[in-house]
């Protein structure tokens, strides 16, 4: 049989029996579109965590912390103790690796804050500002490394404009009128037997830039040169002389920028066994990927049940045609028609309902992916105050993927039917 007659002989056989073949291709379209959607759903999710994080840190950066709880020279992890403490050897020893282009030592205090009337409390970042962008700041720029300029986050510029938290400010052109401003800093020495705040010395630092709202990470610190911060920390006659070399010495993270991107998990790899505790973009993904998996398997499975009840819808609706078409069956092996053509019939047509319903599924998954779109970008934007504009992202893989499976679900079902058809006697289907 020629493929052009199976072809004709299939599509005249569908559309004489049109009715029964929607409804039997209606449990694909349904199970195909569910699948669709949630895919869809599940990498636009995935993309925009990815893209949130992206925008927060720079991508070749690992950022090293230390083992907390941990006893150094313990819990020995491939021949190295695990670090328990980051300090300047530990800074001299990372700019000797191959790898590291940039170390950039972080280190994190807690200060007062006062700029004309309105005072408040804040957390300094001391750091050299290697990784930052320019298009993350609202207004200004960045300190220029060993000055006494200080870049301020959204929110805490927001206080020092005399805003609450829970206010929002107006007209964001107000931010750009701290820039140039002088705000007196003390670091938070502890409190009194009365239970008052015991500032240290106060010092004077210009304003240069204000982050944007987008910088999360950054939005209620203030950042610093670490060597301005060190001064502030020389100047506190009050603390103890080993308390002030332990607070310059000692770094709470350190960030490293590598090479190359590329080889980032084998660089993260290559620190974890020198002892070092490491996190970077790739640990993120990982853990939004694992968490994703375990949504998308339970939704998944729940979309494939639907898929198995399409596939017995469609294996019971060829069962029934059999004794439907008996006579024709009868008449195929009579002129000559071998088993196999028979076979070629049930089975391509099983095929045809199954990867038809998947087709289907694609173009309404793809519409129904549009308008979660839309009307998702308007929601963030009114909710968020800027918006996702792409919530559901389908890909060339999902697609060819939904139909390869289809047609895999229809040559499955009809497989059964099939080896019936071609065991059928000629002489009572002709009868």
């Amino acid at each position: 049989m020629k493929f052009s007659d199976l072809v004709q002989i299939i599509w005249k056989n569908m559309w004489k029996r049109r009715t029964r073949t929607i409804f039997t291709m209606s449990g694909v379209v349904i199970g195909c579109l569910a699948v669709f959607i949630i895919s869809s759903i599940t990498n636009g999710f995935q993309k925009y965590l990815t893209d949130e994080m992206e925008s927060m840190m720079d991508t070749s950066v690992i950022t090293l912390t230390p083992y907390w709880g941990a006893e150094e020279g313990k819990d020995k992890k491939e021949g190295a103790s695990k670090k328990t403490k980051l300090d300047n050897k530990s800074v001299e020893e990372l700019e000797k690796l191959y790898f590291i282009t940039e170390v950039m030592p972080k280190k994190y205090t807690n200060v007062s804050t006062k700029l004309k009337k309105t005072e408040g409390f804040a957390r300094v970042l001391a750091t050299d500002f290697i990784t930052n962008k320019e298009e993350d700041l609202l207004f200004g720029r960045y300190p220029r490394k060993g000055s006494k300029e200080i870049v301020l986050g959204y929110e805490t510029a927001k206080e020092l404009l005399g805003y609450t938290w829970e206010e929002k400010v107006k007209d964001e052109d107000e931010y750009n009128s701290l820039i140039g401003k002088s705000v007196k800093m003390g670091i938070n020495l502890g409190y009194d037997e009365d239970g008052k705040l015991i500032d240290g010395k106060k010092f004077s630092a210009k304003i240069v830039g204000v982050l944007s709202n987008g910088k999360m990470e950054y939005n209620y610190l203030i950042q610093a040169p670490i060597k301005f911060v060190d001064s502030i920390i020389k100047s506190n006659v009050n603390l103890p002389k080993e308390e002030i070399d332990k607070m310059l010495n000692t770094y709470e993270e350190i960030g490293v920028k590598v090479d190359d991107k590329s080889k980032l998990e084998e660089y993260e790899e290559t620190l974890k066994s020198m002892g070092y505790s490491t996190r970077s973009l790739i640990d993120f993904e990982k853990q939004s990927k694992s968490m994703l998996l375990g949504v998308t398997l339970v939704l998944g499975t729940l979309a494939g049940i639907s898929l198995l009840v399409a596939a017995l819808g469609i294996t019971n609706t060829m069962d029934m045609a059999i004794y439907e078409r008996n006579k024709e069956i009868g008449v195929i092996k009579v002129i000559g028609g071998s088993l196999n053509d028979v076979r070629k019939i049930f089975v391509g047509e099983a095929c045809a309902i199954s990867f038809t319903g998947g087709s289907i599924a694609i173009v309404l998954g793809l519409i129904v992916d549009l308008i979660i779109n839309n009307v998702g970008k308007s929601m963030t934007q009114s909710i968020m105050g800027q918006p996702i504009s792409s919530i559901a992202i389908p890909s060339i893989g999902l697609i060819i993927g939904i139909l390869t499976f289809s047609l895999f679900i229809g040559f499955i079902a009809g497989i059964l039917p099939a080896n019936k058809a071609a065991k059928t006697n000629v002489i009572t289907a002709i009868r």
